[in-house]
């Protein structure tokens, strides 16, 4: 008899047991002592020791644990979380520092929640106490968290005073060196080393940084900016528009721009003063510009680049320039820029070397169609459209929630529809909110244009017409799908009186019209 063939099939592989984690490091720029090479040799020790198959790698170099929306890996973790299909059972840190140093010790506990919460465990492997939820451990993370926290306020305070005393000596602390200077780090011997390129830091955390004049042609442009602004009375805009013309380079290959001469009018590095602290940002809480008296100064820590009496003369003109206007003479202007044209525009304003730029008017009286009415000036086609779409919003929110209100009143059920222009009532009834301006085209009568977009599929249309002046809603008018014979209705005082069995009084009117 013949053999029948026998086939070997080999047993498939039994998957791994292990449990899975995800590990997570970050290296502080106040602490090298922990650095990423080092919390994964302890994380991969732990792993190992328990059993664990690490997965995935998140990880900040060079974060500060203060803030959370600067920490693209912590970020990232979290979102995988909350995805709920993070293919990982734990999440390993070296220790509660490494995990956050966050000054509210309630954000730091609420980001281990949210981990735990979608059944993904912390585990701290530096820490001589196990992370299992008991009020033992706890009590201990509170603790570490609160020192944690404790210890950024003291790294804070020892940084800052140690950045004022090297201000005092002359040394610049951060930042870019501006146009026209040159960043020279000084070795603890006394040492100066090449000049730093932009976006260059120094080799050594002793190195300190002192601050020199630049190449001479960066000088020379430098006084011109100066001469332009103080004697032949230039604004910033036009500075800048000369310097690109001319194609002055900027240290950091940018065009130049307002505020780019505004600062090398303005910074008294270019008369060879350092001031530090104008503004402080300690533990990333809010920027907070400090009074004069907490500045930290240093009077002539290097050459001045610009003659001191020059750069006073500056200020005095900036300070001319930026000086209020009286409210009537403004509105003068506007009256003599009328009466010169025949009409009154923001590009006009802002043509005319004489009078201050347009921003300014608005600044002053709120909107330039203020201005205008104050002037006993006609608005601009585009100021009114401005103020009109000002009101189409105000009249759309208003009318949205009085709509909504009436139908959760009457128990009906109520949806936002596809566009967020449309209502669902009940889950079958679609009605759209249109809000009509009043248009005066040519020597046309008044008008009101109402569509119906058949994207939509709409079963009501309530339209909303505005008064004459586009200033509140002055009639409502229900049109039926059935009844909208066009995509666009166009309504006059002319034939509004046909369009009369449309109209309510109310929105109470319209909402039982619909039921």
């Amino acid at each position: 008899m013949r053999r029948k063939a026998v086939i070997h099939v080999p047993k498939a592989k039994e998957k791994s047991a292990k449990p899975t984690a995800a590990v997570y490091v970050r290296m502080s720029t106040d602490n090298q002592n922990h650095s990423v090479s080092h919390q994964l040799h302890c994380i991969s020790e732990y792993a190992e020791r328990h059993g664990i198959d690490i997965i995935k790698t998140y990880t900040d170099e060079g974060r500060s644990g203060l803030d959370f929306s600067s920490r693209p890996g912590l970020k990232s973790l979290i979102e995988d979380v909350q995805s709920g299909v993070a293919p990982f059972q734990s999440i390993l840190a070296y220790d509660i520092s490494r995990w956050g140093r966050f000054q509210d010790l309630d954000e730091s506990a609420y980001y281990e929640y949210i981990c735990r919460r979608a059944g993904v465990a912390i585990v701290y492997c530096a820490e001589d106490f196990e992370n299992n939820g008991s009020s033992v451990s706890s009590i201990i993370k509170s603790v570490k968290r609160a020192m944690a926290a404790e210890y950024s306020k003291e790294l804070s305070t020892k940084v800052f005073a140690a950045q004022c005393r090297f201000v005092e000596m002359g040394f610049k602390q951060g930042g870019r060196a501006g146009f026209g200077l040159r960043r020279i780090p000084v070795s603890a011997s006394g040492k100066a080393k090449p000049a730093l390129a932009f976006g260059e830091r120094k080799s050594h955390p002793t190195d300190r940084v002192v601050l020199v004049p630049g190449p001479s042609d960066e000088l020379e442009i430098l006084r011109a900016v100066y001469d332009w602004y103080v004697l032949e009375k230039l604004s910033e805009t036009e500075i800048a528009f000369l310097l690109n013309a001319m194609e002055a380079p900027r240290e950091c290959g940018r065009a130049w721009t307002r505020d780019c001469v505004r600062d090398v009018l303005t910074n008294e590095k270019y008369i060879g003063n350092i001031i530090y602290n104008r503004a402080s940002f300690k533990l990333r809480k809010r920027h907070i510009e400090n009074p004069t008296s907490m500045w930290i100064q240093r009077i002539g820590a290097f050459p001045p680049l610009i003659p001191v009496a020059l750069f006073r003369k500056a200020q005095q003109e900036r300070k001319h320039r930026l000086a209020p206007i009286p409210k009537e003479e403004l509105l003068e202007m506007l009256r003599k820029l009328h009466h010169m044209h025949g009409k009154v525009t923001t590009a006009l304003i802002d043509q005319d070397d004489a009078l201050p730029g347009a921003q300014m008017f608005a600044y002053y009286f709120g909107t330039m169609l203020e201005a205008y009415a104050l002037a006993g000036l006609p608005p601009t086609n585009l100021c009114k459209n401005v103020a009109t779409r000002a009101v189409v919003r105000n009249v759309r929110a208003e009318t949205h929630d009085q709509i909504a209100t009436l139908i959760t009143n009457a128990g009906v059920g109520l949806e936002r529809g596809l566009s967020r222009n449309t209502f669902l009532l009940n889950g079958i009834t679609i009605l759209k909110i249109a809000i009509a301006r009043c248009l005066y085209e040519k020597k046309a009568l008044p008008r009101w244009r109402v569509r119906m977009d058949e994207e939509s599929r709409c079963d009501f249309v309530l339209a909303v017409l505005l008064d004459l002046e586009n200033t509140k809603a002055n009639a409502f008018f229900l049109f039926p799908k059935a009844d909208f014979l066009k995509v666009q209705i166009t309504l006059t005082e002319a034939n509004i009186p046909t369009l009369s069995r449309y109209r309510h009084s109310t929105l109470d009117a319209i909402f039982g019209a619909i039921r």
